[in-house]
């Protein structure tokens, strides 16, 4: 027999990014917001047992930097202090497509760093703020509806009534299963079959490593082996290497540097035999893009709104989750302040928002994924004429900067796709890409890795 307890406008269920930056969100509103995990959140900037990916590498997209600057006046400045690297266009060495994107200004810097370390900052920010609960080491077990709404949770075998629920609580949401075999809430599903394995592991990092600050292997149609080594806190290399449909790297000393050699650029592998590893390698496998379509349900139940990894989750080679959890999260905070927590239409007002910033990044994600002639599952519309011209941009970008800052501000999810295909871009991208050293046959130059080789002796 579950005891009733105090009644809480608002229960996030998970501490994750996505849910920590919903709570946020809604604390703008004047709304008191308590966030439940089932882990023993950590005091230090360590990754957590049960989320096996934050040991991977992990990307904050210059958007998501932009909204986290919004909501947390000087954490820039914070993470910069506990040795996030600031990174921007002239130290990025990205090669895709036959060869290096153009570099230069590409736009405001971003900053590199773990995803545990921006996870702690983050948490201890919000954590302080008027009217933020953070309970750690307690399950949210089932929410408990009545009628078409939903009308709290159960925690630990105790009902707490809500306004509203968050479901923040990741990929393999139980929220979401559970009310999809009750018959409550169960939207159309979208699979795309990638089956992406990947590792991760750190270098020792020190001045005169490397000519840049970033580098970053695109794989090509024909390998799709990608690899990307940034700049972190504790003067560390964070090296990720990849490969889909059963091509994952192994997760060996030997393998992995084997498999570095394999990539179409050399600068990683290079980097992996100049510098000492000082961890062990991780690895992770991904089996598929998922997306949850709640735009799509006719009649959401209210109470209820589904954030980050439990809406969609990407193929996380693109590194848009933690961004796209950011966006979606504001929006939900300016969905309350329209209609208020108690309004039976907020769902549905909240997911169709969702679904636009969802939008981008799934057919940035999903369009390149279906660059694979294995990939399965629904493809979008255009997705073929997509990939053609996105080919003919990559090109452009190497020969042209103005090309390559509208292309990086698409990846950063600054930009919609569509600001590709404005006419002074398109035209710039006609005339640049047969400038491309992939089209012309130039020799590509590589960034050099390791120590300036030594003067020779001037005679005497």
């Amino acid at each position: 027999m579950v005891a009733a307890q105090q009644r809480e406008p608002v229960v996030v269920v998970g501490a994750s990014m996505a849910g920590l930056l919903a709570a946020r969100a809604l604390v703008e509103q004047g709304t008191p917001v308590t966030v439940i995990d089932r882990d023993d959140l950590p005091l230090a900037a360590t990754p957590r047992a049960r989320v096996p990916q934050g040991r991977q590498l992990h990307i904050l997209l210059s958007a998501g930097l932009e909204q986290l600057r919004a909501w947390f006046p000087g954490i820039e400045e914070e993470l910069q202090h506990l040795g996030a690297a600031r990174v921007d266009g002239f130290g990025a060495w990205i090669h895709q497509g036959g060869a290096y994107r153009a570099r230069g200004e590409l736009g405001r810097p971003g900053l590199s760093l773990t995803r545990p370390l921006l996870e702690q900052v983050v948490r201890q920010r919000v954590a302080a703020l008027p009217g933020v609960s953070i309970e750690a080491g307690a399950t949210v077990e089932r929410v408990e509806v009545t009628g078409r709404r939903v009308t709290g949770v159960v925690v630990d075998g105790h009902v707490r009534a809500t306004e509203l629920v968050v479901d923040a609580s990741g990929r393999s949401s139980g929220l979401a299963h559970e009310l999809a075999r009750d018959g409550v809430l169960d939207p159309p599903v979208t699979h795309v079959g990638i089956d992406i394995g990947y590792v991760s592991f750190f270098l020792r990092r020190s001045p005169g490593d490397f000519e840049g600050d970033v580098a970053i292997v695109i794989g090509n149609p024909g390998t799709f082996r990608s690899g990307a080594a940034l700049p972190v806190e504790g003067d560390r290399w964070n090296v990720m290497l990849s490969g889909v449909h059963g091509d994952a790297p192994p997760s060996t000393a030997e393998g992995v540097a084997a498999f570095a050699r394999s990539l179409s650029s050399p600068t990683i592998a290079q980097l992996i035999e100049h510098c000492t590893r000082v961890s062990d390698i991780e690895s992770y496998r991904f089996p598929s893009s998922r997306r949850r379509h709640y735009e799509r349900v006719t009649e959401l139940p209210g109470g209820l709104v589904t954030v980050g990894d439990a809406a969609c989750s990407f193929d996380p080679v693109y590194g848009q989750g933690m961004t796209s959890a950011a966006l979606q999260a504001a929006a939900l905070g300016r969905a309350v302040a329209r209609v208020g927590l108690s309004a039976p239409d907020l769902p549905k007002r909240f997911h169709r928002h969702a679904a636009r910033i969802i939008d981008a990044p799934w057919r940035i994600a999903v369009g390149g994924d279906f660059g694979h002639p294995e990939t399965v599952g629904p493809r979008p519309l255009g997705t073929t004429r997509l990939n053609g011209y996105t080919a003919r941009v990559i090109q452009a970008a190497h020969a042209s900067l103005p090309v390559a800052r509208v292309f990086n501000r698409v990846l950063q999810l600054e930009d919609p796709p569509l600001a590709l295909f404005r006419p002074d871009v398109v035209a710039r991208v006609l005339t640049a890409s047969r400038h491309s050293p992939a089209v012309t046959g130039a020799a590509v130059q590589h960034p050099r890795v390791g120590p300036l080789p030594p003067c020779p002796d001037l005679p005497h």
